[in-house]
């Protein structure tokens, strides 16, 4: 298998919203951090809207197969009862295993990530690493594994916000521009794992500092704008004062506007 490819042009790891479930609830709380993994093949992950189909290993075809049946369709508490947290982090424990998400094991996580009941059609991927149309199957998506799946790829993501100077910046901004519509799924991954970026320089920020390490922060990313060709500024200001606002939201509006508000896009 091919090792990573660079992410130097276009890199959600979301995010809990209704698609990318950023890592801090609506009440300001955190959950447990969770440390991402760089992506490979993500352009091909993403060059498509949601469809209902997955391809995985065959470990993780027999564990998602197995929890496929609904107990009790009455009782779907019962369902979440059985799984989740822990059955997520056995899967992603399969996906983890080579130290890197390819493209498949990304839609994979997209697929169930999505906040809402369906059916995925599962396909096993043979020894040869292709489809085994054989092996095809309809999994109903187990609720307990949203969140989960959806914070490993907010944390996917953001290792390239955090990229040291802000080295992953033109790739964030770069797939911002895109058309907003046909990229939704990519702009609500990029833009969950900025809120969870600066959601922990919130977090270490206060009176006594004078909010350094959120205005920092700011500082650095708008900075990286304008290294930029100029006709992508547009793109970079509105993804952070996005990521910024929608920490601000997180807290009850409990962040000076003053901090990233000058960012806002004219309307």
């Amino acid at each position: 298998m091919p090792g990573p490819v660079p992410l130097s042009r276009p890199l959600f790891a979301a995010l809990a919203f209704a698609l990318a479930c950023p890592a801090v609830a609506q009440t300001g709380g955190t959950v447990a951090p969770v440390t991402g993994l760089p992506a490979t093949e993500w352009e091909a992950a993403y060059a498509r809207p949601l469809d209902d189909a997955a391809v995985a290993s065959p470990e993780v075809f027999a564990l998602l197969t197995e929890w496929a049946p609904v107990k009790d369709p009455k009782n779907p508490a019962l369902y979440r009862k059985y799984i989740g947290e822990d059955e997520a982090k056995r899967v992603i424990g399969h996906l983890r295993r080579d130290g890197r998400l390819d493209a498949g094991e990304i839609d994979l996580l997209e697929e169930f990530a999505f906040p809402k009941d369906r059916v995925v059609q599962l396909t096993r991927l043979g020894a040869d690493g292709k489809p085994d149309r054989a092996g095809k199957t309809a999994v109903t998506t187990p609720p307990g594994l949203m969140q989960s799946f959806a914070r490993e790829l907010t944390a996917m993501w953001q290792t390239e916000w955090d990229r040291a100077d802000a080295g992953g910046w033109p790739t964030l901004v770069g797939i911002y521009a895109r058309d907003p519509k046909k990229a939704e799924i990519l702009h609500k991954r990029v833009r969950a794992a900025g809120q969870a970026v600066l959601t922990a320089k919130w977090q270490a920020s206060n009176a006594g500092n004078r909010w350094a390490p959120f205005r920092d922060a700011i500082r650095l990313y708008d900075g990286a704008t304008l290294k930029l060709p100029q006709a992508q500024w547009p793109a970079g200001k509105r993804l952070l004062y996005d990521a910024a606002a929608d920490t601000d939201r997180n807290y009850g509006d409990a962040i000076q506007d003053f901090l990233y508000n000058w960012l806002k896009p004219a309307a």
